[in-house]
């Protein structure tokens, strides 16, 4: 027969090791005013509430979170759709995108020298943009937009951080670029906005990614993560000082320009993320769409078909 004293200590032994920490999810992050919220949500503890065990790696841009996970270093990682739609087709393992952040809606821009007075005075001059993700889908939409292709131009690969001294030295005349990089090149060097994606609604949407065999292994982080995301989101509403002071410290810019960029952005709260998540074949479209546009650039190959089935949709169910 057990002694209840051995008996209270085998109950309290075998209690600790079911409350046992799910194992550690690194996530690469950039920066950019709408990821804001997950550091938040890690700050005012609301990760650890939900039970979740995440680092956040902080990377310089968005090619620098795309590559973090491609060299096995980080098991998801914060981009828009069309970074994580490239992973895959660059030889890294497969991701699921299990939370969109927000859409751009003005955030990711063109600034150009002040006597360029819009997109078409870029014809046969040299532009700079991060050519492997982001910048070079902006570029190439914004030409579009105005009769031109990426022929009309001369596309050379530019780091955010080098763009205004780029800029100011004449190497570039234009530079797709995105907060809180474009703040600091308005003021350094003498450019102005030529290009924001308020012209293309709806088609830059950020998003966090995670590995799919993390997600096999834990099937309870989505719903986890929306519900950390969402109490975030709650704390910005109720405390905006607060929140936005925190958030502007940790991109380095004002409290005013964060505002400004967050302006920018629509933040998808709960519900926007289960409208968005139950109609998966629409995010299938997008992300198709996305990769064709890749493809005609030449910054993916193959057929695309790995879209289908890159959205979990666990978390909105």
């Amino acid at each position: 027969m057990i002694k209840p004293v051995i008996l209270a200590l085998l109950l309290l032994l075998l209690g600790g090791c079911s409350d046992s920490p799910p194992p550690k999810v690194v996530l690469a992050i950039n920066p950019w005013p709408g990821y804001e919220i997950l550091y938040l949500a890690s700050q005012k503890g609301f990760l650890a509430e939900e039970g979740l065990n995440i680092e956040l790696a902080q990377v310089a841009t968005l090619s620098d979170a795309q590559r973090a996970y491609l060299s096995g270093r980080v098991s998801g990682f914060t981009s828009t759709m069309i970074e994580a739609v490239q992973v895959e087709a660059l030889g890294g393992k497969p991701v699921k995108v299990v939370l969109a952040a927000d859409y751009s809606n003005g955030g990711d821009v063109i600034l150009a020298h002040s006597n360029l007075p819009d997109v078409k005075s870029l014809k046969g001059k040299t532009v700079g943009c991060e050519v492997s993700s982001l910048g070079i889908y902006v570029l190439n939409r914004a030409l579009a937009a105005n009769g031109m292709s990426l022929d009309d131009v001369k596309v050379i690969n530019v780091e955010q951080g080098d763009g205004g001294r780029m800029l100011e030295s004449g190497e570039i005349v234009a530079m797709v670029s995105y907060p809180p990089y474009s703040f600091a090149i308005l003021k350094e060097s003498h450019s102005h906005l030529i290009f924001t994606t308020r012209e293309i609604p709806g088609e830059i949407l950020d998003t966090i990614s995670i590995d799919a065999d993390i997600l096999a292994t834990q099937p309870d982080f989505v719903p986890r993560l929306r519900r950390a995301w969402q109490k975030a989101l709650d704390y910005f509403q109720a405390q905006p000082e607060e929140a936005i002071a925190m958030m502007a410290q940790r991109e380095g810019i004002s409290p005013d320009e964060f505002q400004a960029a967050i302006n920018d952005l629509y933040l998808l709260n709960t519900a926007d993320q289960q409208k968005m998540f139950d109609d998966v074949s629409k995010l299938e479209n997008m992300a198709r769409s996305v990769c064709t546009t890749l493809k005609h650039i030449d910054a993916v190959e193959g057929d695309c078909s790995h879209v289908i089935g890159m959205f979990d949709v666990s978390g909105g169910r």
